[in-house]
C-alpha cells in the first residue's frame, strides 16, 4: 500500500523531534557531569587546605643599599684672587689645564709703588754711607792729631827733666823754660781737641751705622714686595679664569684655581638616615653616565646641619664626604650606595617560646623550627645569627606547628 505524501511528512517531523530530545538529554548529562567534577575539585581543595595550612613567607635578604646623589670634586682647591696690596699682575706663568707640581710658580705681581720706595731707600742709604765715610775720615785724622799731641807732651816732659846745668831759678826764668812751657800747654790742648773729635766721630759713625742697618732691612723687605710670585700649594690641575690679566684686579673670579689630583665626592644625608652612616664605612659608587661601579669609603660626616635649601623644609640634612678608590672625572654626577650589611625580620615572623626566639622555616613545603638571635630596631628585628640569606620564614606561624609538618606557602 502506498503511503500518502501527508504520512511521509508526519513521520519526518516526529523523527526530528526525537533527535532533538536525544541531543538535549546528552547535554543535560554533560552539564551534570561537569557540575560533579567542579564540586569534587572544590571539595578536594577544601580538604587539602584543611590538612595543609597556607602561609605567606619572608625571604631573608640584605636590605637594598641607601642611595645618595653626589658630585665629584677635587679634594683640595687652591683659589688665588687678585690682591691689590701686592701690586699689578705682571705675568701668568701657567696654562689652562696644565698639570703642575707642588711649588710651581703660577703668576707674579709687580708693585711700582714699592719700587719707588726702594729707590728712595737706596738714595737714603747712599747718603748715610757717605756721612759714615766722612765721620770715619774725621776719626782717622783725630787719631793722628792725638798721636802727635801725645808725642809733643812726651817731648816737653823729657826736656823738663834735662841735667841740671843751671840753677833752678835760672831754669824757671830763662827763655828755654818759657818755650817748653808753651809747647806743653799747646800739646795738651791739641790732645783734648783730638780726644773730643774722636769721641764725636765715633758717635757719628755709630749713629749712621744703625741708620744703614735699618735702611738695609727696609731695602730687603721692599725687594721681596716689588715682585711677588704665587706658587702651587700641591700637585694638581690648573684652571684659569680666562679674564684679561689687565682686568683681573676688578674681577671677582680667581686669577688661578688649582684642583688637586686627589678627589672627593660631596653628598648629604637626611636626619632619618644620619645615624646609619659612620666614618670609614665602605660604599659603592655608581657613575650615572655609564654602568661603571667603584668602591670608596666615607671620610667625613658633618655634625651640624646644612642650611635649609627649600623654604618650609621640615627635616635637616647633613653634608658627608666620600673618597673614591679610583680616579673619576671632575664634575661627574654619581650615586653613592650605602649598605648596612644587615638582614631584617618582620616582628610577626618571630615567636617567643620558653625564653627563646623561634622562627618557622619553609623547606620545600616542610616546616623547620629554628632558634635565632635578633635585636630590635625600628619595629623590625635585626638578625644576629641563626639565619642565612635566601632562607624562607613563615609569617604569623601557628605555634602548634612541628618540625616536619607540611605547609602551603604563597609568594608575592
Amino acid at each position: 500500500m502506498k503511503k500518502t505524501k501527508k504520512e511521509k511528512t508526519n513521520r519526518s517531523f516526529l523523527q526530528r523531534i526525537g533527535d532533538k530530545r536525544a541531543l538535549l538529554t546528552i547535554g543535560i548529562i554533560v552539564i551534570i557531569a561537569v557540575i560533579i567534577l567542579i564540586a569534587q575539585f572544590f571539595q578536594q581543595s577544601k580538604n587539602g587546605s584543611e590538612s595543609e595550612p597556607s602561609y605567606s613567607i619572608h625571604i631573608v635578604r640584605e636590605e637594598d643599599p641607601i642611595l645618595f646623589d653626589g658630585k665629584v670634586q677635587a679634594a683640595e682647591v687652591q683659589e688665588e684672587y687678585y690682591d691689590a696690596s701686592k701690586g699689578l699682575i705682571a705675568e701668568i706663568l701657567v696654562e689652562n689645564g696644565q698639570e703642575v707640581e707642588e711649588g710651581t710658580d703660577l703668576f707674579t705681581y709687580r708693585n711700582e709703588e714699592n719700587q719707588q720706595l726702594l729707590d728712595e731707600q737706596n738714595h737714603q742709604y747712599n747718603r748715610s754711607a757717605q756721612r759714615y765715610a766722612e765721620a770715619e775720615t774725621e776719626l782717622a785724622n783725630a787719631k793722628k792729631t792725638l798721636a802727635t799731641a801725645n808725642g809733643n807732651i812726651e817731648e816737653s816732659n823729657r826736656q823738663a827733666q834735662a841735667p841740671n846745668e843751671v840753677s833752678e831759678e835760672e831754669l824757671m826764668l830763662g827763655p828755654e823754660a818759657e818755650k817748653a812751657q808753651n809747647q806743653l800747654m799747646e800739646a795738651e790742648s791739641d790732645k783734648a781737641e783730638a780726644e773730643a773729635a774722636i769721641e764725636g766721630a765715633e758717635m757719628t759713625m755709630d749713629e749712621f751705622e744703625i741708620q744703614m742697618e735699618d735702611i738695609t732691612y727696609e731695602i730687603e723687605k721692599l725687594k721681596k714686595e716689588i715682585s711677588t710670585t704665587i706658587q702651587a700649594d700641591f700637585k694638581g690641575v690648573v684652571e684659569l679664569s680666562g679674564v684679561d690679566p689687565n682686568k683681573l684686579q676688578s674681577s671677582e673670579q680667581p686669577v688661578v684655581r688649582l684642583m688637586s689630583n686627589n678627589l672627593k665626592i660631596e653628598s648629604s644625608v637626611s636626619e632619618y638616615d644620619y645615624n646609619k652612616l659612620s666614618v670609614d664605612s665602605p660604599v659603592d659608587i655608581y657613575l650615572l653616565n655609564s654602568d661603571r661601579e667603584l668602591k670608596g669609603k666615607i671620610s667625613k660626616i658633618d655634625s651640624l646641619p646644612m642650611q635649609a635649601e627649600a623654604e618650609g623644609s621640615t627635616s635637616s640634612r647633613y653634608h658627608f664626604t666620600v673618597l673614591p678608590e679610583e680616579s673619576i672625572q671632575y664634575g661627574f654626577s654619581v650615586q653613592i650606595g650605602y649598605s648596612e650589611g644587615v638582614m631584617y625580620l618582620p616582628q610577626n615572623a618571630v615567636i617567643e617560646e620558653d625564653g627563646k626566639t623561634m622562627v618557622y622555616l619553609n623547606k620545600d613545603g616542610i616546616v623547620e623550627k629554628r632558634e635565632v638571635v635578633v635585636s630590635e630596631k625600628s619595629k623590625l628585628y635585626v638578625i644576629e645569627s641563626g639565619l642565612e640569606a635566601d632562607e624562607e620564614v613563615l609569617i604569623n606561624p601557628d605555634p602548634a606547628l612541628l618540625d616536619g609538618d607540611e605547609v602551603m606557602v604563597m609568594y608575592d
